[in-house]
């Protein structure tokens, strides 16, 4: 991707919890379009990283850059207005509502109706509201959701429920889609398919992902670049071969050098 353009820049980025070091001066970047895997073993930062980048967690030195932009301008309600869309390891949808219910909350950044307009029931909060639901239904028919559409999701398979998460974030129009675990809990046919699906997305709605996985085999199938961290430090940082034969990754993952 020569010449492409950087959406995510991640600078020197240093996180301290007490004594702990949980990142150590991490820098990579993200290009406009890439499906970049962030891997290493337990507890080397991975998770640590995507709560700076949602702003769930502070960092106490370095800069994250959104489109050039330190999202330290951003508030923390805002993110998602900024073009960030998330999924999160331990499923964090609403267990009551439907599918549809739950992919139209996905969807919030980008309406304009506030507490008064919905008291009121103007009528382009109507208007807005029926756009939505007709996006929703778009997503939910492009997941092979339609079945399920208006089951309470605390009903649904694990597998199931994985999907309308990622609808969710999908609904959101984002540029930059943060995948944390998604194949976690899958069989191998889910996530082989799971595999095809991170693809079709990146090209069918022209966003970039930036994917958390400790399923070795789908990041190196998916991913264009791979960037390695161990205790808090980045160990390597290119193409998926090149990751794959780094003797840093091996020791990490097996204790032992090629």
């Amino acid at each position: 991707m020569s010449g492409a353009e950087t959406l995510l820049d991640v600078r020197g980025l240093s996180v301290h919890f007490g004594g702990i070091i949980a990142l150590d001066g991490v820098s990579f970047s993200v290009e406009k379009g890439q499906i970049v895997g962030l891997i290493g073993p337990n507890g080397a930062g991975k998770t640590t990283l995507f709560n700076c980048l949602s702003r769930l967690y502070a960092f106490d030195s370095g800069d994250i850059l959104f489109e050039g932009r330190s999202i330290l301008e951003t508030p923390v309600h805002g993110m998602a207005g900024l073009g960030m869309g998330r999924t999160f390891q331990n499923l964090a949808l609403f267990g009551t509502m439907s599918v549809l219910d739950n992919i139209m909350v996905g969807g919030h950044n980008q309406t304009r109706s506030d507490f008064l307009s919905n008291a009121f029931r103007l009528p382009w909060v109507g208007r807005e509201e029926d756009e939505a639901r007709r996006g929703a239904m778009e997503v939910i028919e492009y997941l092979d959701l339609t079945d399920v559409a208006h089951t309470p999701v605390m009903s649904l398979p694990f597998g199931t429920q994985k999907r309308v998460e990622l609808g969710r974030a999908i609904m959101g129009s984002p540029k930059l889609l943060l995948l944390d675990e998604p194949a976690g809990g899958l069989n191998h046919e889910e996530v082989a398919a799971l595999a095809d699906l991170i693809r079709d997305i990146r090209d069918r709605h022209q966003l970039t992902v930036l994917l958390v996985e400790h399923h070795m085999s789908l990041v190196m199938q998916v991913s264009d670049k791979v960037v390695t961290l161990d205790f808090g430090r980045k160990i390597a940082d290119g193409t998926p071969t090149e990751v794959q034969n780094d003797p840093e990754v091996t020791r990490a993952y097996l204790g032992t050098t090629n």
